[in-house]
């Protein structure tokens, strides 16, 4: 049962679109380290550069990953951002972080991270909640998406019969004559 998400309707696996999983990694981790590094040498490290980073590259992941991967994107969205402005703060070298200067530090960057966390979330699920609605309105129009959703034309009833559709008869011997004489 494992990779079943990945399948497509018969079996086979969806092909891979070119670059998928490192244009994910890298906009989930390349655009918020971008930011934060730009908004270090800029002097404002936990600013707008730093968030705009951060939000653009979640959204980017979240487009472009696989639907099993939509929920990584989420849950990893505020590690990455903590670690993006955390690294980098710590190695620009801003504060004198060690011994206990390190912890005031860390929680110094924890809390200019954030409501860039919590913005990045909002953006992650609100994308992956747009996708999931797309493709469900998608197999809803399309009739060949979900092949059980297509009638079977030896089940459908007389049009102006009330009564149900009758099973298929698979062979016609003693019992089938016998129903149609008794009724």
């Amino acid at each position: 049962m494992a990779g079943q998400h990945a399948r497509g309707a018969g079996g086979a696996a969806p092909p891979p679109r070119p670059g998928g999983t490192a244009v994910v990694l890298l906009a989930a981790t390349g655009l918020p380290m971008a930011g934060a590094v730009a908004g270090e040498l800029t002097g404002n490290g936990g600013g707008p550069l730093f968030a705009l980073g951060a939000v653009l590259g979640t959204g980017v992941a979240a487009a472009r990953c696989t639907r099993p991967g939509r929920w990584w994107v989420v849950i990893a969205a505020p590690p990455v951002v903590l670690a993006a402005r955390a690294g980098t703060a710590w190695a620009a070298g801003a504060d004198a972080a060690q011994g206990k200067a390190l912890a005031s530090s860390a929680v110094r960057w924890v809390v200019d991270a954030f409501p860039v966390m919590a913005v990045t979330v909002i953006v992650a699920v609100s994308v992956v909640a747009g996708r999931a609605a797309l493709a469900a309105r998608s197999a809803r129009t399309d009739p060949t998406a979900n092949p059980s959703r297509i009638p079977n034309p030896r089940r459908t009833a007389d049009p102006g019969s009330d009564r149900p559709p009758a099973p298929a008869a698979v062979n016609a011997g003693p019992i089938a004559d016998r129903r149609r004489r008794h009724g």
